[in-house]
This record gives C-alpha cells, sequence and structure tokens, in this order.
C-alpha cells in the first residue's frame, strides 16, 4: 500500500462519525495519512482513536438559479421515480409544508418546473446541470485552494445528501483527485436524494445497485461498488458484549427477567409512537407476572420531546428507558449536528444481543437485531384516523418492497393480539420472522465482516 495515500473523509454530520469513523475502517487504512474535512466542530471527533488531520468545512449557500434548478430536478426526480415504479408514496419525500415565505414560493416553483420536466429524463438531466454550472468561480477557487493545502489523494464522502458539498466535488474534479461517495441508506436512492458528483458510488447491496440503475441510469455500472456498509461490523465484535448481569446493574433492569426492546421513531415517521408504546406496556401487564418481560424503551436519538413522559411515568417498572448517548451541543439544532458517543454503539450491541426482540414502526433496527438472529414485530395498525398519516402510507414506501416474497418481519395488526402474539414470541421466538436473515442478506452484503476492507481497497487503489 503507497505510504503517501492521503484519505481525506467529508464528513457532513454526526452519522458519519458513528457508521465510517468508529467502525473498522480508519484501521484497514493504517498505513495511510487520514485527513477530515467537517462542518462538525474538531471536538466532534474526540473520540476517534487514530491519527488525523482536521480541517473546518463552511458549507457554502446556493445561489437563486442553483437552489431553484436543484429542487426543480429533486421534485421532477420524485415524479419520475413514482411513475417507474408505479408507487405514489415516493412523492412523500417531498416538503409541501416549508416554513418561510420565501421558501414556500421556491418551493412552488420547483414544483411547477418539476411537474413540466419530468417525464423527460434529459430534463432532468439538464436542471441538474444547470444547478452544477451556476455555482460561482469563486466558491469553487475556495474550495479548489482547500484541497491544494490538504493535498488528498482521493476523497471519501460519508453521505450523498447534501448539496453544499457539490463545490468540493466539482473542484476535485477540476484537480483529478477521485471522489468516492456512500449511498447513506438502504431507503434513500427512491428518494431523489443523490446531491453530489462522485467517480464512485458505494453502496449495500446488489439489491441497491440494481435501483441505482433505475433511478439513475446515467450512472455506469462499473462505477457503482457494493461494499456493505461498516455499521453492521459492530454486531461482529464480541469485546463489546457485556455480561447480563452487569447490563441490568447498569440500566437497573431485572436480570430475572426476559427483555423486549421499543425502538422509538421520530415524530415524522411515527407520531402516534408513544401510544404505540403504551399498547404494548398494557399487554405486556397482562402476562402472566412469572413470565412477564420488562420493556427496554429506547427513543429515536434526535427525538427529545416530553411526548413519551406520561407514558413512562404511568408504567415505571415496565418500561425501562435506556437514553441514546449521543453528543447533543444543541437541542434545536439541526440533527445533522448531533452525533453518537463510541459508548452508545456498545449499548445497541448489548439491546440486540441481550433483549428477545424488538417491536417498533418500519425501523432499520430489524436488521441490527437479524444480526443477532432476534425477531423484528412491525406494528401495522392505526391509533386514529389522520388524513395525512398511516401505517399503511408508511410500509407502502419503495425500500419495504424489498420484503416481498419473505417473512422478514412479524406484525402487530391490532391492539388486541399484542399479549398473545409477545407471549408466544417469548417461548418460541423461532417460529416467527423466519426469513430475516435472508431479508438481511438482500439488504447488506455478505460477509459482512467485510465492508471496511472493500471500502479501504477502494480508497487506496
Amino acid at each position: 500500500m503507497d505510504k503517501t495515500t492521503k484519505i481525506l473523509f467529508v464528513v457532513p454530520d454526526g452519522v458519519g462519525i458513528r457508521n465510517y469513523l468508529y467502525s473498522n475502517l480508519l484501521d484497514e487504512l493504517k498505513g495511510n495519512k487520514i485527513a477530515l474535512l467537517s462542518p462538525l466542530p474538531e471536538k466532534a471527533f474526540y473520540q476517534i482513536e487514530n491519527e488525523f488531520e482536521y480541517f473546518p468545512l463552511n458549507l457554502p449557500k446556493e445561489g437563486i438559479v442553483t437552489r431553484i434548478a436543484r429542487e426543480s430536478a429533486t421534485y421532477a426526480r420524485l415524479c419520475n421515480n413514482a411513475d417507474k415504479v408505479s408507487n405514489p408514496t415516493i412523492l412523500k419525500n417531498w416538503n409541501y409544508s416549508p416554513k418561510g415565505k420565501a421558501l414556500k414560493a421556491l418551493t412552488k416553483v420547483a414544483q411547477f418546473l418539476g411537474k413540466r420536466t419530468f417525464k423527460n429524463y434529459e430534463n432532468i438531466l439538464f436542471l441538474e446541470k444547470t444547478a452544477r454550472n451556476n455555482w460561482p468561480v469563486k466558491t469553487i477557487a475556495f474550495y479548489k485552494k482547500q484541497l491544494q493545502e490538504i493535498q488528498p489523494t482521493s476523497i471519501f464522502i460519508t453521505h450523498q445528501r447534501v448539496a453544499a458539498l457539490m463545490p468540493i466535488c466539482i473542484a476535485a474534479k477540476q484537480l483529478n483527485i477521485p471522489v468516492t461517495a456512500v449511498i447513506y441508506s438502504w431507503d434513500n436512492l427512491p428518494k431523489g436524494r443523490l446531491a453530489v458528483l462522485a467517480d464512485t458510488y458505494v453502496v449495500w447491496s446488489d439489491y441497491m445497485k440494481e435501483e441505482m440503475h433505475t433511478y439513475y441510469p446515467e450512472i455506469e455500472a462499473k462505477n457503482v461498488i457494493v461494499a456493505g456498509t461498516p455499521q453492521f461490523e459492530f454486531y461482529l465484535q464480541k469485546n463489546k458484549i457485556i455480561s447480563r448481569e452487569t447490563f441490568a446493574s447498569q440500566h437497573g433492569l431485572d436480570a430475572q427477567k426476559k427483555w423486549i426492546c421499543y425502538s422509538g421513531d421520530d415524530v415524522k415517521t411515527s407520531p402516534y409512537d408513544p401510544q404505540y408504546l403504551e399498547d404494548l406496556a398494557q399487554a405486556v401487564s397482562q402476562i402472566e407476572e412469572s413470565l412477564r418481560p420488562q420493556i427496554i424503551f429506547r427513543r429515536c436519538p434526535v427525538d427529545f420531546s416530553a411526548r413519551y413522559d406520561s407514558i413512562l411515568e404511568k408504567y415505571k417498572g415496565t418500561i425501562i428507558p435506556i437514553d441514546p448517548l449521543w453528543n447533543v451541543p444543541n437541542k434545536d439544532e439541526n440533527w445533522g449536528a448531533f452525533y453518537a458517543k463510541r459508548e452508545d454503539v456498545d449499548m445497541q450491541v448489548n439491546l440486540a444481543f441481550h433483549c428477545e426482540f424488538v417491536v417498533n414502526l418500519g425501523s432499520t433496527m430489524a436488521h441490527d437485531f437479524a444480526m443477532f438472529n432476534k425477531p423484528c414485530f412491525y406494528i401495522n395498525y392505526d391509533k386514529v384516523s389522520d388524513g395525512k398519516w398511516s401505517v399503511q402510507m408508511v410500509y407502502n414506501y419503495q425500500h419495504f418492497r424489498s420484503m416481498n416474497g419473505l417473512e422478514p418481519v412479524e406484525w402487530f395488526n391490532t391492539k388486541e393480539e399484542i399479549k398473545n402474539k409477545v407471549a408466544h414470541a417469548l417461548q418460541h421466538p423461532e417460529a416467527i420472522a423466519k426469513d430475516r436473515k435472508k431479508w438481511l442478506q438482500k439488504i447488506v452484503k455478505h460477509p459482512l465482516d467485510k465492508a471496511s476492507v472493500h471500502i479501504a481497497e477502494l480508497l487506496t487503489k
């Protein structure tokens, strides 16, 4: 491996710290120089155990032409994608009610232009090219100068969604520095959120590579690399697992009881999440005392609302909250400014290892628990009649079509069936969600311990 190789990690938010910088990836890159370019402060990287140089990233604001062209292209892509796969829920990924008069006006213009252009794919590409070409020369020159100071041999962007990273990509192209970007999550490609221009894109699986071809046919297959994702490697590290007794002592749990995990969602994904948690608590409370499990409640790391407080108070002893261990500079900031502590990774591994199963509404936690061959229950009934939201809308999202033909999760279809299904799952976990491992294999490249190796090889070749 060339000792002069210098990898520049562009880390636009805290998720990149957790999924890549805490993973095995930096160890696989030992012998190479590592630099970090991020809008997060240097102190955000205090738990990175490898040597690195830090450079502050000032994200530029888009000019009006760039913004309108990009937003119009995004809306056009959503319309185009919805047509391609006959799934209108893809359009739910557009913000139809932004705050502020200026943003509302811009959104209306983008929708108007997007609707007029989406049927002709070349028009979408033209809008995206217009957005790229209207970044000011001064802005590109600023990033060229910064890259010349850093002198990376390659650039790695830890997710593809931040439009303000485009000038860095343009500057890198002009300097002949190869750029690799990862697709942040398994649900992102239908959402029109490919906001950076890279030479190579890293995806989790063959399934995602096929999606890339569907939604971005202009990107050649050779430039889409299936590498898996390092975030699942944590579950294979046995040194992270502590004893059941120690875990119980740390969190006020009864080590003699079985534990189940309720994984909370953010307000937008699951607006009635506290009510679902209460339904689960009520059902568990009716199970015979000797068999009754405790519910471990892990809230969504970016949900600091008080919406669960009354339920947690009412069911003390039945529900044990274990909050995520994240650094939160300011609860009013955008969630991208939050970042996990290393200890939170360990805690999540132990949750999946020690709990019998997980309950949630459509969360990726189904895959995390499948790492230990633990089942997942998806909540599948509405609490109220809400014209803007329903569970069916959630499960019609495009990424859940990957479940077709499989039985990867079990379902709570009504509140009334929760008690018996929980009791059955505690005794016979192997009888439910029989295809959980098959679904995981479809979503993430196996073997799961090679993702960091694949990405390191890609960055140093």
